[in-house]
């Protein structure tokens, strides 16, 4: 059994989530909104945490070439 998202389009044809957004009054362009606000900064996170991880990767590998004995 594989496991994945629903896209922003299937979130708004799913029926019982239909459903709860007309019992809160959430109009579908106000949800695609909310949801697609929620994807890019989830999507700017992840580019953050891996050039965050690059940047230590960088600084370890400097560490090492520095500290190398080259004679």
């Amino acid at each position: 059994m594989t496991h994945r998202d629903l896209t922003i389009t299937e979130v708004l044809k799913d029926p019982l989530i239909r459903q709860i957004m007309r019992a809160d009054h959430i109009s579908v362009t106000g949800m695609a909104s909310l949801l697609k606000d929620a994807a890019r900064r989830q999507r700017r996170a992840r580019e953050f945490a891996l050039s965050a991880d690059f940047a230590q990767i960088a600084s370890a590998a400097a560490r090492t070439v520095n500290q190398a004995d080259l004679r």
